[in-house]
């Protein structure tokens, strides 16, 4: 099995509200991107939302709470896309096998944002996303899926002013 990075970006590219909600999202772009390398396939698609000032208000430590709940009860019935691929994967200290995950984004009590993969068991493998101040303004939600080397991939991410990256790579036999 070749190496393969798949580099999730973390920066939702728009402040609106979490997942998919609201009228503002009834027609929200769909993207569908996909890379093949050394007979791996990784697919990302996703509806690419506006997130308002949602955002902000979550991140409130104090005042946010409501906002965080609502993002994060969104995530379970309304994703915002599928990460689907050919090989079993790493992402940070995650393993996903190879198979079709739901992707959300939910928020912690301590004003954390996450990324969630839900596979088609509704087991869910979280991890904090690492986001960065940007200083471009992301209206919508974007996820962009693009080609490293020959072995590697990448998914640079942004929403509002945030910004960040994940990195994945096939899971080595074993681990």
């Amino acid at each position: 099995m070749k190496l393969f990075t798949f580099v999730l970006a973390a920066a939702l590219c728009t402040p609106a509200f979490a997942q998919i909600s609201g009228s503002a999202n009834r027609n929200a772009p769909e993207i569908k991107q996909s890379i093949t390398t050394g007979g791996a396939t990784i697919s990302l698609d996703y509806k690419s939302v506006v997130w308002g000032n949602t955002p902000a208000m979550a991140m409130d430590k104090d005042k946010g709470a409501e906002t965080r709940g609502m993002i994060n009860e969104l995530a379970k019935t309304k994703p915002l896309g599928t990460l689907t691929s050919s090989v079993d994967v790493t992402c940070g200290d995650l393993k996903l096998a190879a198979g079709e995950y739901k992707v959300s984004f939910t928020i912690d009590d301590k004003a954390t944002w996450m990324i969630n993969f839900t596979g088609k068991d509704d087991k869910v493998a979280s991890m904090k996303l690492p986001l960065n101040d940007s200083n471009e303004e992301s209206k919508q939600l974007l996820l962009c899926l693009y080609a490293g080397d020959n072995k590697t991939a990448g998914v640079y991410v942004s929403f509002g002013k945030k910004m960040g990256f994940l990195s994945f790579a096939p899971a080595k036999a074993g681990k």
